[in-house]
């Protein structure tokens, strides 16, 4: 049975601050990028698209390097060798060590057969002050208000996404899963980690109204016979890479 992803769920969803951070990129690319003499105006825009791609990309590179040096640092308290990321790294160590009381898994993989979805949690842990929690690292290029400010952006779909991983820890046999905690790290400037409690809204309710409309847009559901009869005879999908 090829199991939907959580992430790939959510992908349903419009993500207003995600695309206007990418709309930013490619601006920048635009006014920063030197044009060649002579180039055509089409050509020049295929190559600010490229540099685009290319900003996101090497986000998400750095976003994987820091989940990576967290996985290591959680599962043995080893220090990442590459000074940058430790310099990046140093803040959420301290965060680390003064609230995570115990850990019950890091990058493990869950499944939730009765709704058909599977998601890789970033970590199970006790925290100091909360209890046991999901929690989910992120990395985002914090802005600043005029004052310096740090103003972490907190997406919609960030807790739907935590609910739904609690939801299939839970169905795994686990008990006392209550806490949704987002932890984000300052790609752009190393600092204090940002951390929000999230609490006071049915989140998996929401989750669940976006899995049906997955559903209906890609007319499949792993539990049984596709939703809509105007996507009968689509083929199934493949089983989607976890994250």
């Amino acid at each position: 049975m090829a199991l939907r992803s959580v992430t790939n769920v959510l992908g349903v969803l419009a993500k207003p601050g995600l695309d206007a951070w990418k709309i930013e990129q490619g601006i920048l690319s635009a006014l920063t990028l030197p044009r060649r003499p002579g180039e055509e105006l089409g050509d020049f825009a295929h190559r600010v698209v490229a540099d685009m791609s290319e900003q996101v990309e090497k986000a998400a590179d750095f976003g994987l390097a820091i989940h990576a040096a967290c996985e290591v640092y959680a599962l043995n308290k080893q220090l990442p060798q590459d000074i940058r990321l430790l310099n990046f790294l140093e803040d959420w160590v301290r965060w680390f060590d003064s609230n995570v009381e115990r850990v019950a898994s890091i990058e493990q993989v869950f499944v939730h057969h009765e709704h058909g979805y599977a998601g890789r949690v970033d970590m199970v842990a006790l925290l100091k002050g909360i209890g046991w929690c999901v929690v989910d690292f992120k990395t985002q290029k914090v802005k600043r208000s005029a004052k310096g400010e740090a103003k972490p952006t907190f997406y919609e779909t960030w807790p739907l996404q935590l609910a739904a991983y609690r939801q299939a820890i839970l169905a795994s046999g686990a008990k006392d899963v209550k806490g949704l905690v987002s932890v984000v790290i300052d790609s752009a400037n190393p600092g204090p980690v940002h951390v929000k409690h999230w609490s006071g809204v049915d989140y998996f309710g929401s989750f669940l109204a976006a899995l049906e409309l997955w559903n209906y847009v890609k007319g499949y559901d792993p539990r049984g016979e596709t939703p809509s009869s105007k996507h009968q005879g689509s083929s199934k999908l493949q089983v989607p890479t976890l994250s």
